[in-house]
């Protein structure tokens, strides 16, 4: 989990060595729609082109992408992660096969009461979200479908066993259809520390939160931050978040 660099002589055996761990991080990246804008708009929207730029970007220079159920492990320092909440119907139709294009897989996140529906959650801005089928193909092509929670709530403002309602019966429900949820992704970013125990219980190893900045390899693997896209994110702004506002953020404090 650690790379371990020595500082000293190391000609003298008498000499005690200096051992620095090295957190290695990995971009773990939030989109949530991909649709063309007349017909997804800028909010929570990505058009299919502009995510091509940044998935082409990083795959041209032989970044490893891992699916977020992988970074239950160790991680190569530098790793990207492309997340997509809510499997909205528009990202499912036009985000793999972008993905696919360039060999690598990326994770999308179903809420399975609502699959086949509408985001209910968005009230009168609702769109369609992919159906058992459409999630299962894109399963079967190398992708993860993860755990996105029963009905999209804010889990930290329920009680422990509704925490588990959401997370226990959700995961059943993929089961049960033919899927292999691997990681859990909060709805809003939104948990606590009974939510992290009912991830434990349910059997999950790897927990999405949101952030802004790359997850470290010291990061508790149930809460890991993500950085959030968004409709106007052209590659040079993506990159300033990834790389630069971090520093930013830390230098200021």
């Amino acid at each position: 989990m650690f790379v371990y660099q020595r500082f000293g002589h190391t000609s003298d055996a008498r000499r005690p060595h200096c051992v620095t761990p090295i957190a290695m991080n990995a971009t773990i990246l939030c989109y949530h729609k991909v649709g063309p804008l007349a017909e997804e708009g800028r909010r929570l929207n990505i058009e299919p082109i502009r995510l091509r730029s940044h998935v082409r970007f990083f795959a041209r220079r032989n970044i490893q992408f891992l699916v977020a159920g992988d970074l239950a492990g160790s991680w190569q320092d530098g790793i990207v992660c492309f997340t997509f909440d809510d499997a909205y119907d528009s990202t499912m139709v036009h985000a793999p096969g972008i993905f696919e294009e360039f060999g690598v897989r990326a994770s999308f996140y179903a809420v399975p009461s609502l699959v086949g529906g509408r985001s209910e959650w968005d009230k009168e801005l609702s769109r369609p979200l992919a159906d058992w089928d459409l999630l299962r193909k894109i399963q079967a092509s190398g992708h993860e479908i993860g755990n996105h929670s029963l009905t999209h709530p804010f889990l930290a403002k329920l009680s422990t066993d509704q925490q588990l309602v959401e997370i226990a019966s959700s995961h059943e429900r993929f089961l049960a259809e033919g899927l292999l949820p691997r990681s859990f992704c909060f709805p809003y970013g939104s948990y606590d520390s009974h939510t992290l125990d009912q991830l434990k219980a349910t059997g999950y190893e790897v927990g999405l939160a949101l952030g802004k900045r790359p997850a470290r390899s010291s990061d508790n693997r149930l809460s890991l931050p993500r950085i959030v896209v968004a409709y106007s994110d052209t590659l040079p702004m993506l990159l300033y978040k990834i790389h630069l506002k971090p520093l930013l953020r830390r230098s200021i404090r």
